[in-house]
């Protein structure tokens, strides 16, 4: 009689296992892998999602420019220390008037280096891209644009490439940028 059950408890271990198996096989593993092909899926229209999301923030943010122009200090200006326009300053802003008139704003903004010059009289990176960006405004006053439209924005050093300090990082830090936006 011990023989018997032992045989019979063997037996219901064996079914036990094999039923197991095919529940593992046929019904788990299918809903698993069917789980795991619509988490990936998720997470691939989760990313789609994201980078068109991104690309509306940056539609929507540039979508009040109407015209954009950026000029280095030595294309404007005879010198850095002096900021007086050069001849060839003045007859680049005069190519770009027409473009002026097609919006109620015209941002004049300046950006600069992390120091300005040191023969110069300004105190700050924000003081001298203001000056510089003032003077541009001011000329453009003059050519006839209405001064109630011009705004003039000081960037100072926050558009500050990184590189070494030098002549030819001066030249790719000081900048004005004449935006033109529609509100």
């Amino acid at each position: 009689m011990k023989g018997f059950f032992s045989s019979l408890g063997w037996l219901l271990f064996l079914l036990t296992a094999a039923g197991s198996l095919i529940f593992y096989n046929f019904v788990y593993l299918p809903a698993q892998s069917r789980i795991i092909r619509m988490e990936r899926e998720i997470q691939m229209w989760t990313g789609r999602v994201d980078e068109l999301s991104d690309s509306l923030k940056m539609l929507s943010t540039g979508a009040d420019t109407l015209f954009s122009v950026s000029y280095r200090f030595d294309e404007l200006f005879t010198s850095a220390e002096s900021l007086k326009l050069s001849a060839t300053g003045e007859s680049i802003l005069r190519k770009i008037l027409p473009q002026l008139a097609s919006g109620p704003v015209v941002e004049v903004i300046g950006s600069c280096e992390r120091r300005p010059p040191a023969s110069a009289r300004w105190q700050s990176s924000w003081e001298f891209s203001a000056f510089a960006a003032a003077t541009v405004a001011r000329w453009l006053i003059s050519l006839g644009v209405p001064a109630a439209k011009v705004r003039v924005v000081s960037l100072g050093d926050r558009l500050f490439t990184g590189r070494p300090e030098g002549p030819d990082a001066q030249l790719l830090n000081r900048r004005i940028q004449i935006v033109v936006r529609a509100r």
